[in-house]
Formats: structure tokens, sequence, C-alpha cells
């Protein structure tokens, strides 16, 4: 009698003794896995480079956001801005609103004062027949001062910010806003405050960062840098 249970059952205490041999051996295979990324290797994620976020902010009505605003790190070789230079400005303006808005002006003390750039109208005022070529405008982000030390754009001006659309005001492109003559020196992990004046939903403030240079010094696991070879 008891010899009959014992062989009715054995099939079933095969089957479950497989499965758990099979997850031991998977849970001992993960835990390996996990060891050998923790001793000394370094994974693919670990080298990505996280993208360069700028700051946000969005008005009291939740209709205008300011999105990834940054001072345009310079390329020259010196990071840094110095006292009375122009340092340009990185802006997204995004409109989620059921009717158009105005951007009217920018404010700050971190500078004399936030104007508004148009190279592109400028280089296009030359005559047509010009000999001259199409690029003689000043590359955006030039530090150089304009003629007679005036600013290179206006500090009040009428921005529409369409509904339901983005404004990006990029100096690359040739439309963007600029610090004119900021009053301290400028570096990377710094920030600046600035005060953002719409007609409908009214005045946004936010802390502007540098954006970091897009190269970035090699450094080991540990975090020390690569001796240079020689």
């Amino acid at each position: 009698m008891s010899r009959s249970v014992v062989s009715s059952r054995s099939p079933r205490l095969r089957r479950f003794t497989r499965r758990g041999a099979l997850a031991l051996v998977a849970g001992v295979g993960a835990a390996a896995v996990l060891a050998g990324c923790g001793a000394g290797q370094i994974s693919e994620t670990a080298k990505i480079q996280p993208a360069v976020q700028g700051a946000n902010a969005q008005s009291d009505s939740g209709t205008i956001a300011l999105r990834d605003l940054t001072v345009l790190f310079r390329g020259d070789g010196d990071a840094t801005y110095t006292a009375g230079q122009d340092a340009p400005l990185v802006t997204r303006i995004a409109n989620s609103g059921a009717d158009d808005d105005v951007l009217t002006s920018v404010s700050t003390n971190a500078a004399e004062s936030v104007v508004f750039v148009d190279s592109s109208a400028s280089a296009s005022a030359s005559p047509s027949g010009s000999a001259s070529p199409s690029g003689t405008a000043s590359p955006s982000g030039s530090a150089s001062p304009t003629p007679n030390d005036q600013p290179p754009g206006p500090d009040r001006f009428d921005l529409k910010v369409a509904s339901q659309d983005l404004l990006t005001l990029l100096p690359d492109q040739g439309k963007y806003l600029e610090l004119y003559k900021v009053r301290r020196d400028l570096r990377p992990g710094q920030t600046v405050r600035l005060v953002f004046h719409f007609q409908k939903a009214g005045d946004i403030q936010i802390d502007v960062p540098m954006a970091p240079p897009e190269k970035v010094t090699e450094r080991s696991p540990a975090g020390v840098e690569h001796p240079e070879e020689g």
C-alpha cells in the first residue's frame, strides 16, 4: 500500500526537484553576473555622458514654460566671461495656453541689461548686389563690443509666443537674447537670476546656469585624470 503511494507521487517530486534545481542555478548565475559588474568592470551605461540640462520654470498660470535655459559656453579656450563682456543665452519658451502671449523684456542684476539680438536682420540689410559674403555678420556669442560701445540690440521688445507653439532663441540661428556687459566674472557652474516679463502670463523668475563644455577631461573609474604619456 505504501509502495503504491510513493510510486504515484514520484513523477511530481521529480518535476519539483528539477524546477528547484533550475531556479537555484539561475540565481547563482545572476549573482555571478552582478558580482562581475561590481568587481572593477565598467558597464556600458557608465560611459554615457548625460545630456546637459538647463533651467526650467513656468508661469503661475502654467501656460508659459521656460525650458532648458543656459548661458552659452565660451568655446574660445577661455571658459570665463569677464566683467564687461556679453554672454549669449540659449532660450526656449513654450506656450500651452489657448491665447498667444508676448515676451516684452528680461531683467537681471547680473548684467547692465538683457537685449534681443537679431544678427540675421543686420546681415540682410546689406545691398543685394554687395560682393561681401553673407556670413559677414559677427558670429553669435562674440564678446567683442559693438560700434560706439552700443548694445547689440534693444532691451524692450515684442517677441510673440504663439499658442501651442515653441519659441526658440538660439545664438547659432541668429536671433537670441544676450546678457549685455555682465557685472561679474561668469564661470561654468555659476548661475544668473533672470526675470522674464510676459504680457499675459506675468513674470517668471529663473536661475540660469552656464552650459558646460561639450568635451570633458577623460577620467579613470576612480575619478582620477589619466596622466598624459610622454
